[in-house]
């Protein structure tokens, strides 16, 4: 879709879409005017399709909980379960999912940091 170039007085023909509620301006001379609208109605005697919604995976939600409390092992299981899910469903959530794992990732790495950091600190003590 394109957006309408803006109005400009030197050209007259071009003219906005109608507001709501104002009447369509009629087309500009030389061009015939736009066919209506199709309109999609379900067969006669059928209810209209309803699209169920794909909804946000539950392993995905569960591996961010997970991340962000510092359950590494159980971030890792459940995001790496809910990738697969959602690239086999296409359901929503692969943000999460990927987002649980390192945050568990970082929880590790801190843990690293802090253990080496007291290790130092400790030997430096007894010295």
């Amino acid at each position: 879709m394109t957006m309408p170039p803006p109005q400009n007085p030197q050209n007259p023909q071009y003219q906005y879409p109608p507001q709501p509620g104002y009447p369509a301006a009629p087309p500009a001379p030389g061009y015939p005017a736009a066919p209506p609208a199709p309109t999609y109605q379900a067969p006669y005697g059928q209810p209209p399709m309803m699209v169920a919604q794909q909804g946000t995976n539950g392993m995905a939600i569960a591996a961010l909980i997970t991340g962000i409390l510092g359950i590494n092992l159980l971030a890792w299981i459940f995001g790496g379960v809910a990738l697969s899910q959602i690239k086999r469903t296409g359901q929503n959530g692969r943000g999460m999912a990927i987002a649980g794992i390192v945050l568990g990732l970082v929880w590790v790495a801190l843990v690293v940091i802090l253990v080496a950091a007291g290790a130092l600190t400790f030997s430096a003590w007894t010295s």
